[in-house]
């Protein structure tokens, strides 16, 4: 390997925790696994990193910001449909990244470093959707009975309640019950 600088190296060790954390999840995440991944000493990652928990905190933040700033829909899509995007997309290339936000919110209970990359995503999440309400608004597309932020954190909140539901396998609900459930939403909130 050539050489890298620490900031270098840091980075690298990240990327690979990153690209693990995708492909077997937070379980997957051990030290050896991500030096491995990186091709560097085990003892590498302890030297970047306090513990394996910020290690995997930072990487879960991460992956979250480059989900929640992927183009989903096209710059011509009304506002409703990037409201929709952004909540619920039904990109089959994002599954793993929802996989880790399920594994994260499971783990958030009971581990510290991972509840607060959860928090943080969560209102990383909220920020999106108020911006994408905010200038619905603005351009008249949307008419707003309550303030951004309260409409915002109910969208999210069907949105986590449906995909628990989701993920039971009920019949009633697949993918076209769930964005039945979210438009239904978004219209009583936005119209």
């Amino acid at each position: 390997m050539a050489y890298l600088s620490k900031d270098e190296r840091r980075e690298a060790i990240l990327h690979a925790a990153m690209h693990v954390a995708l492909k077997e999840g937070f379980t997957g995440m051990t030290v050896r696994r991500i030096a491995t991944e990186a091709g560097v000493a085990a003892g590498q990652v302890h030297h970047h990193f306090a513990s394996i928990g910020e290690l995997k905190a930072q990487s879960f933040i991460l992956l979250i910001r480059a989900l929640l700033d992927a183009e989903v829909v096209p710059e011509t899509a009304t506002w409703r449909e990037r409201l929709h995007g952004m909540l619920g997309s039904d990109e089959g290339g994002f599954e793993p990244y929802i996989r880790l936000w399920r594994e994260a919110q499971f783990l958030a209970t009971r581990d510290p470093e991972i509840r607060g990359a959860y928090v943080l995503t969560m209102e990383m999440w909220h920020q999106e959707t108020v911006k994408i309400i905010c200038q619905g608004a603005s351009e008249k597309a949307f008419v707003l009975h309550d303030t951004p932020e309260n409409i915002a954190w109910r969208l999210i909140g069907l949105v986590c309640g449906l995909d628990g539901i989701y993920v039971l396998n009920m019949p009633e609900m697949d993918q076209i019950a769930f964005n039945n459930h979210l438009d239904k939403l978004i219209t009583l909130e936005l119209h």
